[in-house]
């Protein structure tokens, strides 16, 4: 196996990126008039570069009618993400030791293939190799999502990566420490004033943001010798060489030229249908630094709302928030745009509490006389902006009050919050009825393991036990909590919000039995 100029003496930090579910993958197809793959009876899902594989176990995990399989050139990450199957029982999931030159020959093919956090960092040979693995395994009608740095958003910072790698060279130590020389360096930089960070507040701003994120992160995402960023039509002209088509984008409102470009650069999009044009255009009005793109081979398209309602109906809509209400309004970078009337009111009462599904909604009495096209253009921009989440299964009602005995029914979350809880970050915590994962913060995975093992009785207390063995500090208004009846009672009243706020959301979402 060979790394060419890929880090790998630090391994990477864990994670769940939501955008690489079937899901969502599936409902942008969707919203592109693309018939995407059906998942009701089982499908393949590769992930190519799956680091320590929190993405593709906790997918499994969600999919248990689907096999995933994780591919990383890295030992220690695909030790990591064996210990998570064994752990999670994920009898759907296998990861594999293996540069992308050199995968098993009887792979097979993937009806989903996905790649985060690969194609910018790696060697242009080793991004033909990705292109290749594309065309030969990736199923007829099947998506692949990458993810790159972009330009033009990146133009003015990579300055910034080049001086941290340049500056990590000279240091010494392995990949972690060298980073963190390198970002002193910046600081320093900085507070003398140097004038690349005059001349470029955004750049001087960046520094603090880079302060703020895991070095093993820094490493992975600076540090490797062929790092790039793309502008759209280059990727999108190397998959469609292989035979790729491009489909669409997340975020879900990236598909929504009124929602990402301000009202006096539209004009554009009303006058071409070249593809390949109103993105790069839409790249520069947004300053787009990072993309999410889905690709399909042999797409077949969907020629109306019909087709839609037909191909594509077990994905469901339901309220994103119990505390939406109209006008709605939502910021989304570039554009602010808000939606009101009798329509949208009409949607958020017949999807809140609940999920439908498209042709459910469609057919609703309260929506009686309404144009189909119309209440889908509806729903999909209440999706966009955030009022509506889909969902793989149906999702009912909340539970007033849970019962005061929890469990939880996957061993994956199980294993998941005994191994991870008050480790400094997020868990993501798999749902089958979404079909994806569910962040919680750390304290709140610690106090769902305390109360799904040993009840309520006593809970903050525990909590607050385990809290002090972390070496994990509380904080208030920005600063550390060090007196201790104070830390008593901010862990209680997390329990208590937690119990009052979170739990009954992760019963109704089918991750805590209750």
């Amino acid at each position: 196996m060979t790394a060419s100029g890929y880090v790998t003496d630090v391994a990477y930090v864990p994670g769940f990126y939501p955008q690489m579910s079937p899901v969502a993958m599936r409902y942008v197809a969707a919203l592109n008039g693309v018939a995407p793959p059906s998942t009701a009876d089982g499908f393949r899902f590769l992930e190519l570069g799956c680091g320590l594989g929190r993405c593709f176990t906790t997918l499994a995990a969600a999919h248990p009618r689907g096999e995933f399989v994780g591919v990383d050139l890295n030992p220690d990450h695909t030790a990591a993400a064996a210990r998570d199957i064994a752990a999670g029982e994920l009898a759907n999931a296998r990861v594999i030791t293996a540069d992308f030159g050199h995968l098993p020959t009887d792979l097979g093919s993937f009806d989903f293939l996905a790649l985060h956090g690969v194609y910018s960092w790696v060697a242009p040979s080793v991004r033909e190799e990705l292109l290749a693995i594309a065309r030969e395994r990736l199923a007829p009608g099947g998506l692949l999502l990458v993810s790159y740095n972009a330009m033009p958003g990146w133009a003015h910072l990579q300055p910034i990566r080049g001086i941290l790698r340049q500056y990590a060279a000279l240091r010494q130590g392995n990949s972690e420490q060298r980073v963190r020389d390198a970002v002193a360096y910046l600081v320093f930089m900085r507070e003398k004033q140097a004038k690349y960070f005059e001349d470029n507040p955004r750049a001087a701003a960046y520094v603090d943001a880079l302060l703020q994120q895991d070095p093993r992160y820094l490493v992975h995402e600076y540090m490797n010798e062929h790092w790039t960023s793309f502008y759209f039509a280059e990727v999108a002209g190397a998959f469609g060489q292989e035979g790729l088509s491009f489909v669409g984008s997340l975020p879900v409102f990236t598909n929504f030229w009124d929602l990402c470009v301000r009202p006096e650069f539209q004009e554009l999009f009303r006058t071409t249908t070249n593809r390949l044009v109103t993105e790069a255009h839409k790249d520069f009005c947004a300053n787009t630094a990072f993309r999410w793109d889905i690709y399909a081979k042999s797409p077949r398209l969907m020629r109306d709302l019909g087709e839609r309602l037909k191909e594509v109906d077990d994905l469901h809509y339901r309220v994103a928030r119990p505390d939406i209400v109209l006008p709605y309004q939502a910021n989304l970078g570039v554009v602010t745009s808000t939606v009101q009337g009798p329509l949208y009111q009409s949607l958020l009462g017949i999807l809140r509490g609940r999920s439908l599904r498209l042709s459910e909604i469609v057919a609703a009495e309260e929506l009686r006389g309404t144009p189909p096209a119309d209440i889908v253009r509806a729903v999909d921009a209440g999706v966009a902006m955030g009022m509506f989440d889909i969902t793989a299964g149906a999702i009912g009602e909340a539970p007033a009050s849970p019962s005061d005995a929890v469990s939880i029914a996957s061993p994956f979350n199980r294993a998941l919050l005994e191994a991870d809880s008050l480790g400094g970050r997020s868990l993501a915590l798999a749902s089958t009825l979404t079909g994806t994962g569910h962040s919680v913060g750390d304290l709140d995975a610690a106090i769902l393991h305390e109360l799904s093992a040993r009840g309520r009785d006593g809970l903050s207390s525990r909590v607050a036990k385990r809290l002090e063995a972390s070496g994990r500090t509380l904080q208030q208004n920005g600063q550390p909590v060090n007196d201790a009846a104070k830390r008593s009672q901010l862990v209680e009243e997390a329990c208590q919000a937690f119990i009052r706020m979170s739990l009954p959301e992760l019963v109704r979402l089918g991750i805590v039995t209750a």
